[in-house]
């Protein structure tokens, strides 16, 4: 059709013209309804869902990169000083010997009726010094462990 008669058509046929528009009308408020209903429906705007994602990025292209990368070094030295000896620390077993020669001064200081300190000014820090020792070591077993049941080998 063409522009004249299209003109014309809408102006000597204005009820032709005016049931299209009140279908268009229709149809237009009927998909303004569709739309906003299924808009209504969605879960998370398109904000909350760029926020979401951007932060799922960082994760994703640097958090757990930097992050695994500190994991593996810290589980490398937990390893190395833990379950490889890499630090030589003494022992209870090391030191077992000074414990008894330390409960020998005190037993003849006693047979002198003097104290293990008028023998050995330090004999009891030195005694405390080993029971520490002692306590360490036991914590170090305990974390040991912790370490292999974590499945650190």
């Amino acid at each position: 059709m063409s522009t004249e008669n299209r003109v014309f058509s809408r102006l000597f046929d204005e009820n032709k013209h005016a049931a299209r528009l009140r279908a268009e009308k229709r149809k237009e408020d009927k998909l303004q309804k569709v739309a906003l209903g299924l808009v209504d429906s969605l879960d998370y705007n398109l904000m909350d869902l760029q926020d979401e994602t951007g932060r799922l990025s960082y994760s994703v292209e640097e958090w757990f990169d930097e992050t695994f990368d500190k994991f593996l070094q810290t589980r490398g030295d937990l390893r190395a000083v833990y379950l490889q000896n890499s630090e030589a620390f003494l022992t209870v077993d090391d030191v077992e010997a000074d414990k008894e020669r330390l409960d020998q001064i005190k037993e003849k200081a006693e047979e002198l009726g003097l104290t293990a300190e008028d023998v050995y000014p330090e004999w009891q820090e030195h005694y405390d010094a080993i029971e520490y020792m002692d306590y360490l070591e036991t914590k170090f077993d305990e974390q040991v462990d912790q370490l292999r049941q974590f499945g650190v080998e």
